[in-house]
């Protein structure tokens, strides 16, 4: 389906359904799904993919697992639930139950377009010559995968050194992405080397998340890393601004602990944004670029300590 939804430039939308005992997900065919309006629209403009979690007639253990994969991969919490994909395999959205085809059809066009005009939330890209490298050599079965990769990080490289960008700062000429046999990692950047392991990916080739993740790591150049404010960082332009569509993590505050970055620091560091300092990002990165980071930053760039920053935004969870 991805490679469909790819060679005839059409988005994807995936239905994750239990048709044999979910009663939305009946109704969700019924009401919009088998209308001739919908299956109109679809024609010229969709690649569907259904994705059945049955309780009688359930496919081969190997497909139940990899559903399961797919539908833990996605957050998926319940059903019936659509997962928007663009033809790069960009994730910009969910759609659920909705009763009226016009609605469902309003809704889905609203993140169809909202995903065309991210860059309307981004800066404008930085203008700099450089090239996106793949070597796939030992999997040719996933060059096709590779290359939608290729094409996001031709796009969003110069997006991402935009936004992290700083005084002096020059962006690598060269970005190289290395497709290679890991079956215990997923991905890691060094320099301006990206490494994805092949056993994760061709399992879980949506998650073009995780690349831009990698992505921003070469963009960010720091010389001393600092993992729970890196990785942080990274997530957050991952998930608030190549992904601002998709659902983020709920996050406990009880069990919530910055120094763990990834998804709860970039968490944080929207809450900043929206809350703080709407600049606060730009100045950390320059911070740590220039290896002159402190946690003393915090409270120079918002007048409270981290300490207490991050006391507040666990109470923001509650």
């Amino acid at each position: 389906a991805l490679a469909q939804a790819k060679k005839e430039n059409k988005n994807l939308m995936v239905l994750f359904t239990g048709s044999d005992w979910c009663i939305w997900c009946k109704r969700l065919q019924a009401d919009v799904l088998t209308k001739d309006e919908f299956k109109d629209f679809a024609k010229e403009n969709l690649i569907l993919l259904a994705l059945d979690f049955p309780r009688d007639n359930k496919p081969s253990p190997e497909v139940q697992a990899e559903r399961r994969a797919l539908a833990e991969k996605y957050d998926i919490k319940g059903y019936p639930t659509l997962v928007l994909l663009t033809p790069e395999e960009k994730d910009f959205g969910r759609m659920g139950y909705t009763k009226e085809v016009s609605d469902f059809l309003a809704e889905y066009k609203k993140l169809a377009q909202t995903a065309k005009t991210t860059k309307d939330s981004v800066k404008e890209a930085l203008q700099f010559d450089y090239t996106i490298n793949i070597q796939y050599k030992d999997f040719p079965e996933m060059e096709g995968w590779m290359k939608s990769m290729q094409a996001i990080c031709k796009e969003w490289y110069p997006i991402l050194a935009a936004e992290l960008n700083s005084e002096g700062f020059k962006p690598s000429s060269t970005v190289t992405i290395i497709l290679e046999s890991d079956p215990e990692g997923v991905a890691g950047t060094g320099g301006d080397h990206i490494y994805l392991s092949h056993e994760y990916f061709s399992k879980n080739g949506t998650d073009a998340g995780a690349v831009v993740h990698e992505l921003t790591h070469v963009v960010q150049a720091y010389p001393t890393y600092i993992p729970w404010i890196t990785e942080s960082i990274a997530d957050y332009m991952r998930l608030y601004k190549f992904e601002p569509n998709v659902p983020k993590p709920i996050l406990n505050p009880e069990k919530f602990n910055l120094k763990k970055g990834y998804k709860g620091g970039a968490a944080f560091m929207n809450w900043l944004v929206e809350n703080k300092n709407p600049e606060i990002v730009v100045k950390l990165n320059a911070a740590l670029r220039a290896d002159k980071y402190k946690d003393e930053l915090f409270e120079e760039l918002t007048g409270s300590s981290l300490e207490d920053l991050e006391k507040e935004f666990k109470d923001s969870l509650k």
